[in-house]
């Protein structure tokens, strides 16, 4: 009788012991590459929706609302935008002093106000020394959105005069003029 072709049960051990190592090294890798994808999705998606409010406000003559990290049902004049589950939001505004940039976080921040030239305004909400519900518009010289998921994170940079960008870095330690 002739010989039995195939694999012995040692020769399919060590196979599946060589498969188990790769995939546990391949597998943090790919999470991490998911991760990065979600929050360079998420911080285009904003530049988008905050693009095309300012263009909206300009082009139509009227404010447009966007209310940063709430869900609702969006009209010609109000927008709603929010990150993905597992990810923040964070707002920190930036001054020019000693030619550094130096920012400080904003806490509360819920809406951006495009104006009909195209100006933006934050305004945040909070409660008083009584617990009454209060609003206040941020002043504007330099804003940064901060979307990050604990490891990752991305900025969206909003200037007074509306002009947005999407960033890597933040602007915090950098020379200003």
């Amino acid at each position: 009788m002739g010989k039995n072709r195939g694999f012995t049960l040692i020769e399919l051990i060590v196979t599946m012991i060589v498969l188990a190592i790769v995939t546990s090294i391949a597998t943090p890798r790919i999470q991490s590459v998911r991760e990065k994808q979600k929050t360079d999705y998420t911080t285009k998606d904003l530049e988008k929706t905050l693009l095309q409010a300012r263009y909206d406000a300009v082009l139509h003559r009227q404010r447009i609302t966007v209310n940063l990290g709430q869900i609702g049902q969006s009209t010609t004049q109000t927008l709603y935008w929010s990150v993905i589950e597992g990810q923040t939001l964070g707002y920190i505004k930036f001054t020019c002093a000693s030619s550094k940039w130096e920012g400080t976080p904003v806490a509360g921040v819920d809406k951006l106000v495009f104006s009909v030239d195209g100006t933006a305004q934050l305004s945040r909400g909070f409660k008083d020394d009584d617990g009454n519900d209060k609003r206040e518009d941020v002043t504007l010289s330099a804003i940064e959105v901060v979307i990050s998921n604990g490891n990752i994170t991305n900025y969206v940079e909003i200037t007074p005069l509306g002009k947005i960008t999407a960033k890597k870095q933040s602007r915090q330690g950098q020379e200003c003029s």
